[in-house]
């Protein structure tokens, strides 16, 4: 008869297993509680700087755009590899008391003092193996301590005194200012305290310095720092940000300041320069009578302009006089026909002469009407003509003359006048060449005139566009170890550890837990699965129905004989069998129930031949039931096998191990049984071990009270 079983065959050990997988949770809890006692634990404080932007804010403003030219553009990279560097750390740590690291030991765990320290050291190393090694330092009597070195040896001194180590010098003091502010402040200790080298110290920091951008956008740098004390936390985090604006403002004066002096020597040199350019200028212009080369060349040549303008018109002047006098000379009698020709002649005293003549012509005219040239009015006008005539000649003769010189004379001066071009390219050149080198000294001097000045404002403000916009404060909880993560941890751990501890002792005990472990390890089939029956009403309804699906069967026909064997006697062969044999009077048959046990105990007549034995009853009773030897104890139990037409193989699922049906059915085949079946006690039954642990107190109270 087979059942449903309710609980599932792998989650069964779990259930059964809950109180160790609750006691495994519990020694988790307990685990991560001791630990969170004697670790010792880690604080975190955090400073935050935002870099100058040149792009943004005050940097952005003309003023300081133009002053400070040496505002960092670097990439947030090389900062925090700047804030990370030795060099920075070094200059963090000057004003801190971090040489000397004095602990507290206690039994399990030794705590750091830092600032509240009962005592302080003074060290003088000439022996570089005493740095970073610990130093044992027992104080009794509030002034006498004893001193351990790494090595062993031991030193005994007093405070205040100086002790000689051999390779150091050591002097201890007691810090009255903290016992005088801590009240109740224990002297008499055990402690410990390590000298740390410089490179040690700095490598320390920054092995548990974190210095990382908020954002690759945002130019704000976080700087982190974790150690066991809090104010020491703060107290780096803090004094790393101020030396990092420290020196930003010394890079920046001192950039300015080299800057300064560069640009004064280049500003005496550039000066010297420039002298020497306006001398060569003054001493050139000298040499050649040099003022301004345009404005000469320019007056020169309207000079010359002027001059030929002159000439031209002399030229004009004595051509018209060398006309006049020609005409003159061949016409003396057409004088008035000639007059035209005097335009040249304008003078006031030609004028008059001009119109002398022309009256006196007019005259002998009108006289000639009257009188012959022979008269004397006529001559005496005729003499006074030739007299006019011939001063007029020869001032005609002598103005001629004086055009000439004059001609002349400005021929001279034209030429002279030119000759103030000769060379003149060269001049030009040679000027040009001396005006651009002077031109350039005195741009580069400006230049530097003005960088000089912005370097001297640069180094005279002494102020950083870098700003600490959050200081590191002094932490009040530890980030490591993280409590609740711990314990959630601890907890499913624990809780990891104990399915596996049930799982792997339900491995090694290796029972039959149920049908499965049957039907994957034998091909014998199952007759029954008994479930556990701690009840009579549920004990008399599964056998009541168990008796009448075996009649169905055929397996309870007369004359049949039925065993029910199996290794241990505690694998519930007895119960079974008494439940069938008391629930087979419903079928209203003679069964007869053979004890094989009883029979060897004497208690029942012990057969020597148990198959003549079982065939005096078959006549007798219609079937014949045989709770059979237990075969661990007694191989006689497979003689009454040999002989039973059916055998019923009782295993249990809490004692029977998995490797018992390789036997079952090894014996099986030795014996050539052929109608052969398990029948599975306790079928799916898995107690809790609450209810086992209540089970077995109860019956030690039982046994003992008795």
């Amino acid at each position: 008869m087979k059942r449903s079983i309710h609980k599932s065959s792998l989650l069964g050990p779990l259930y059964r297993g809950l109180p160790i997988v609750a006691l495994t949770i519990l020694g988790g809890i307990f685990t991560a509680k001791k630990y969170f006692k004697y670790a010792t634990p880690q604080y975190e404080s955090t400073a935050k700087i935002k870099l100058a932007d040149p792009h943004e804010g005050i940097t952005d403003s003309k003023l300081y755009k133009d002053v400070d030219v040496f505002v960092s553009t670097n990439k947030l990279g090389a900062e925090v590899e700047l804030l990370k560097s030795k060099v920075l750390v070094r200059k963090a740590i000057a004003n801190l008391p971090l040489t000397t690291t004095i602990y507290r030991v206690g039994g399990i765990r030794k705590t750091e003092l830092y600032t509240q320290t009962p005592f302080l050291v003074k060290a003088e190393i000439a022996d570089e193996k005493f740095y970073d090694s610990p130093f044992s330092v027992s104080i009794y009597r509030d002034s006498l301590f004893q001193l351990k070195t790494a090595e062993g040896l031991v030193y005994k001194g007093s405070f205040n005194y100086p002790l000689d180590i051999r390779g150091a010098t050591l002097t201890i003091l007691a810090n009255d200012a903290f016992l005088a502010s801590k009240t109740g402040a224990k002297l008499n200790d055990n402690y410990q305290f390590n000298i740390k080298s410089q490179d040690m110290l700095v490598n320390s920091i920054i092995n548990d310095l974190d210095v990382m951008s908020v954002d690759k956008d945002v130019p704000v740098l976080r700087i982190s720092y974790k150690c066991p004390v809090p104010q020491k936390a703060a107290d780096i985090v803090n004094s790393l940000a101020k030396a990092y604006i420290r020196d930003y403002i010394d890079q920046k004066y001192k950039s300015a300041d080299t800057t300064e002096d560069f640009l004064n020597g280049e500003l005496k040199t550039y000066s010297g320069n420039l002298t020497a350019s306006e001398n060569n200028i003054e001493d050139y212009r000298n040499k050649n009578n040099i003022i301004n080369i345009q404005q000469e060349t320019e007056t020169d040549l309207r000079k010359i302009a002027d001059l030929k303008k002159q000439l031209a018109n002399v030229k004009m002047s004595m051509d018209a006089a060398d006309s006049l006098y020609s005409y003159m000379q061949q016409g003396k009698d057409r004088f008035l026909k000639l007059a035209p020709n005097y335009e040249e002649f304008t003078d006031l005293l030609s004028t008059e002469m001009v119109k002398k003549i022309e009256e006196l012509q007019r005259d002998k005219e009108d006289l000639l009407l009257k009188y012959t040239p022979a008269n004397e009015r006529v001559k005496v006008v005729d003499v006074k003509l030739q007299d006019i005539f011939n001063y007029f000649q020869e001032s005609i003769k002598n103005s001629k003359g004086a055009l000439h010189i004059k001609y002349n004379e400005l021929q001279k001066n034209i030429d002279d006048a030119q000759k103030a071009f000769v060379g003149l390219p060269g001049k030009e050149k040679n000027m040009s060449i001396l005006n651009r080198d002077f031109g350039l000294n005195e741009e580069i001097y400006r230049s530097l005139h003005e960088k000089r000045t912005e370097a001297q404002i640069a180094k005279a403000a002494t102020i950083s566009f870098h700003r600490i916009i959050s200081e590191g404060e002094v932490p009040t909880l530890p980030v490591s170890p993280n409590k609740t993560i711990l314990t959630a941890l601890a907890t499913i751990l624990g809780m990891f550890a104990g399915v596996i501890l049930i799982y792997t002792v339900h491995g090694m005990k290796g029972r039959i837990n149920g049908p499965d472990n049957i039907s994957r390890n034998s091909d014998t089939p199952i007759c029954a699965m008994v479930p556990f029956l701690n009840k009579a009403a549920q004990k008399r309804l599964f056998f009541k129905e168990w008796i009448f699906e075996l009649e169905l069967k055929n397996m309870l026909q007369d004359g049949k004989v039925i065993t029910l064997s199996s290794f241990d006697k505690l694998e519930g062969k007895s119960f079974i069998t008494n439940g069938i044999y008391k629930q087979a009077e419903l079928l209203e048959k003679k069964i007869l129930l053979i004890d094989a046990a009883a029979t060897a105990q004497g208690k029942l007549e012990k057969p020597t031949n148990w198959n003549v034995y079982i065939q005096s009853f078959k006549s007798k009773f219609d079937v014949i039931l045989i709770k059979n030897f237990a075969l661990q104890n007694n191989p006689a139990g497979m003689m009454v096998m040999a002989v039973s037409d059916l055998n019923l193989f009782v295993v249990d699922s809490r004692r029977t191990k998995a490797t018992r049906i390789d036997d079952a059915d090894l014996l099986k085949t030795e014996l050539n049984l052929q109608n052969f079946e398990f029948i599975l006690n306790r079928a799916g039954y898995i107690p809790s071990l609450f209810g086992q642990f209540t089970a077995i107190t109860k019956w030690l109270y039982k046994t003992f009270k008795r």
